[in-house]
This record gives C-alpha cells, sequence and structure tokens, in this order.
C-alpha cells in the first residue's frame, strides 16, 4: 500500500524534539517520513487533515508488552505474581498453538494501535517452536504497527525456563535472524529477550549475552523482580563480569538496588518501567520511577500482560504518578524512603512515554520524535473533547484525564491506520481472539466463570 502524503494544519505540536519544542503549526508527511514542521505550511499535493483542537505527538512506545496474551486481556487484575506466573505463563501458556499467538499478537497490536501506541516492543515468551515464532512475527507486519521482536524462551515446561535454569537461549533466534528479520531499519525489528543472571545461571546468562551480541541484537532483560530480585542483584553481577552494556534494556528494576541503578546510567544502559503493573500486582515491587531518575537514568514505560492492566500508555502514565504521590508523601514502599529523590511530572511523562522509549528500543534515530527526516509515527489527541476540557496545559490534560477515545487519528510510518476515532482492520479479529480465548480454556480444562480464581 502506497504511503499518505499528508499535510495536519493548525495543530498544537508537541514534538519530544528538544530544538523544536512545543508550537501551534503543521506537519507535512510524504514517503513515509516527516518532511517539513512549522507555521502556515503548504502543499498542494498532499491531503489535508484539520488539526484544530488536537494535539500532535509523536506516537506513543511500549517497550515491554507481552503481546501473545492479547487474547487473554482482563484475567485476573487482583492476582499476585505467582498467580499470574501459575495461571498464565505456565497453566494456558503450554496450550498455544501458533494460531493463538498470532491472533493474540493481532489483538494487543490493534488495542495497541487504538490508544496511540505506533511501537511496541513485544517480550515473546512463548517461543514453544519455530511456527510460533514466526506467527508472532507475522501479526506486527498485518496489523501495521511498529515493533520491536524480543525473541524468548518457550512457554511449554516453563518452569524449567526461569528462576535458576541451566537451559541455554533456544538456538532458533539464529535462524530468525538470518532468514525473518534481517533488516534493522524495517517496521519490524528483531531483539533479545534474555533471562539474565537472576532467571538463569551466571554461566547461563553470559552465554546468551554473547549469543545475541554475536547476532547484532540489542537485549532486554527482566531484573529486581521482588524479594529474589533483591537477592539475586543481576545488574551488579552483570557489572561485576563485564557484561552490563549500553544494547540492554532493564525491565522493572523494583528491588534493583540503587548502587545498580547508578551503573546502568553509568554503562548508558537504559530501563524500562511497567508502573501500572507494578502498583496493581503484589510480588514484583513497587516502580523505581524517581529511583531511577536519582540514578541518572530517564526510564521509558510498559504496559507488560493485559491479563493483568489495561494496554494503554494513559493508564501507566497515571500509575507512575499516582506511586510518585505515594513517595511525596512518605508512603510508599522500603526502596523509595531515600530523602530528596528527584520528581517528573506530565510533561516528563509523554517524554518517558515517546523518545525515552524509542531510546530504548535503540530506533531514536528514526522514531520518538516529531523531528524532518525521521519516519512518520505520530498521533493526533483531541482536546476540545469534553473530558480534556479546557487543556489549560496540555501535556497534564493527556496524562490526568486522557484515553483510547481521545486518540482521533494514528500514523505509523505514513500510513494512517486510525482516523477520526476509527480503528481500521478490527472487523474479524476480537471476535477470533474470543474463539482463541475459549479454546485455550477448553485445552487447559478451564471455565471462563472460573478463570480469575
Amino acid at each position: 500500500m502506497p504511503h499518505d502524503r499528508i499535510l495536519i494544519k493548525g495543530a498544537y505540536l508537541m514534538t519530544q524534539d528538544e530544538r523544536l519544542g512545543d508550537l501551534a503549526g503543521d506537519v507535512l508527511i510524504a514517503d513515509g517520513t516527516i518532511q517539513e514542521i512549522g507555521p502556515d505550511l503548504q502543499d498542494g499535493q498532499a491531503r489535508v487533515i484539520d488539526g484544530s483542537g488536537t494535539v500532535v505527538l509523536p506516537g506513543f512506545i511500549d517497550t515491554h508488552r507481552h503481546n501473545w496474551q492479547g487474547a487473554l486481556r482482563g484475567l485476573g487484575p487482583a492476582w499476585t505474581y505467582e498467580e499470574y506466573r501459575s495461571r498464565v505463563q505456565i497453566g494456558l501458556g503450554q496450550y498455544f498453538e501458533p494460531r493463538d499467538v498470532h491472533i493474540g499478537n493481532l489483538a494487543a497490536d490493534l488495542l495497541s494501535i487504538d490508544a496511540g501506541v505506533t511501537t511496541v516492543r513485544d517480550e515473546s515468551h512463548i517461543s514453544n517452536s519455530p511456527e510460533h515464532t514466526d506467527a508472532a512475527i507475522a501479526a506486527h507486519w498485518e496489523s501495521g504497527i511498529r515493533a520491536v521482536f524480543d525473541h524468548g524462551w518457550p512457554s511449554t515446561e516453563a518452569e524449567a525456563w526461569q528462576f535458576g535454569s541451566d537451559r541455554t537461549h533456544p538456538d532458533d533466534i539464529r535462524r530468525v535472524r538470518r532468514d525473518v528479520l534481517t533488516d534493522d531499519t524495517a517496521r519490524v525489528t528483531l531483539n533479545a529477550m534474555l533471562r539474565g543472571p537472576e532467571l538463569s545461571t551466571p554461566e547461563v546468562a553470559e552465554h546468551d549475552i554473547r549469543l545475541a551480541r554475536e547476532l547484532g541484537l540489542r537485549i532486554s532483560m527482566h531484573v529486581g523482580l521482588g524479594e529474589w530480585g533483591a537477592k539475586q542483584q543481576a545488574i551488579g553481577r552483570l557489572a561485576g563480569s563485564g557484561l552490563l552494556g549500553s544494547d540492554m534494556t532493564f525491565i522493572h528494576c523494583c528491588t534493583s538496588t540503587d548502587e545498580e541503578l547508578r551503573m546502568i546510567a553509568a554503562h548508558g544502559a537504559t530501563a524500562s518501567v511497567a508502573s501500572a503493573l507494578e502498583v496493581f500486582m503484589p510480588g514484583l515491587g513497587q516502580p523505581a520511577t524517581n529511583r531511577l531518575l536519582a540514578a541518572g537514568v530517564r526510564p521509558s514505560l510498559s504496559v507488560d500482560t493485559e491479563t493483568i492492566v489495561s494496554g494503554d500508555m494513559f493508564g501507566v502514565m497515571r500509575a507512575a504518578l499516582a506511586y510518585q504521590q505515594l513517595v511525596v508523601a512518605g508512603a510508599a514502599g522500603p526502596m523509595d524512603r531515600a530523602p530528596g529523590l528527584p520528581t517528573f511530572d506530565a510533561a516528563d511523562l509523554l517524554s518517558f512515554a515517546t523518545i525515552e522509549g524509542a531510546r530504548a528500543c535503540g530506533i531514536d534515530d528514526r522514531t520518538g520524535s516529531l523531528t524532518p527526516g525521521k519516519e512518520a509515527d505520530l498521533i493526533m489527541i483531541r482536546i476540545d473533547h469534553a473530558n480534556l476540557l479546557p487543556a489549560t496545559d496540555p501535556a497534564a490534560a493527556i496524562v490526568a484525564n486522557g484515553h483510547a477515545g481521545n486518540v482521533d487519528t494514528v500514523v505509523v510510518a505514513g500510513r494512517v491506520l486510525k482516523e477520526g476515532g476509527v480503528l481500521k482492520g478490527r472487523e474479524t479479529v476480537f471476535e477470533q481472539a474470543a474463539a482463541s480465548r475459549d479454546r485455550l480454556f477448553r485445552a487447559a480444562g478451564l471455565s471462563r466463570s472460573g478463570a480469575a480464581g
């Protein structure tokens, strides 16, 4: 499908580009990229979109979501971490067929697009077979979203793959790199989702990291998971063994020490805070957002799993802000009681959800800000909707009150995927997702009424 030539006129632009800042003006899109930004732009060949009453932002970037669970949305908002692992990763993951992975990923992608997420880093620990992996990747191409596919481990024999596992990363990642996702500039690219020393062993962690670097892949890693994370201190172990590097994104960091967070900063690595999940799910610890800032790390934001929380970045931003207020009030968790922790505001949260997400994914050269020459990944949010008026401070209005229904238009790589509040291509996907969920429940011997407990 050819890219649209589009001219957005008369919007308020929150560019996330330090040189351009915020301004009232126009955006010209052609050949899939942002061509020009400024006042009173003209192009006789472009389709004009009226931007009055809207804020134009770079699309939100979700740096950690388990997309394969998209058909299991909302199963257990009151689950603990152990309940989630038992019921989803261990209990249901073994029954997924490639078609279930495909529809789960597609459903997650479409909900993401509807809510203004233009890039998702898909943490795919459903690599039960090469066919499962290929089905997950195919869904990203089909949906139109920008995706960083993080190849992970299987959810068959799930317990044997985590918490002290001596199994090395599935070798099929070599095939994916060689034959499937070879182009690091494409809309769908490859990363490595590794378990690291917290979920495997130091020897396995070193093997897997060297494998990813041999293949030229960036690395994501879950660390600081509850009491286990505090005991393991995975980041410190990586630093001590000379393996910590700028190609790594550390997810959660809830119980990682302040010294470990400073190690992230010193090595130029990045972090992903899944704030909504972390405040909803007992067992992980609390969002490390303020502690990361104190260590010199501006984090990205992520959803994690839609089985527990809503799959949009508005809720993630609000959860981060709500937890910060507990920090300020002195009512936060034990890791956050150091005096004088730095704070953030709504404008910072929009930065975390856009340009910092692009940096964490290693794609800030092509997306994450409204910068001429970057690919046209952007969203239009209607601030003339009743729930956002009078939008005295647009950033505060979006963070405090915004939702997916305010997202009027979504563009990825110059293609319009949502317009006038209507998501394209959704007609049969959610019916297929319901059918997938029912099949999985039958395979696992579950009833829908008893799925959550």
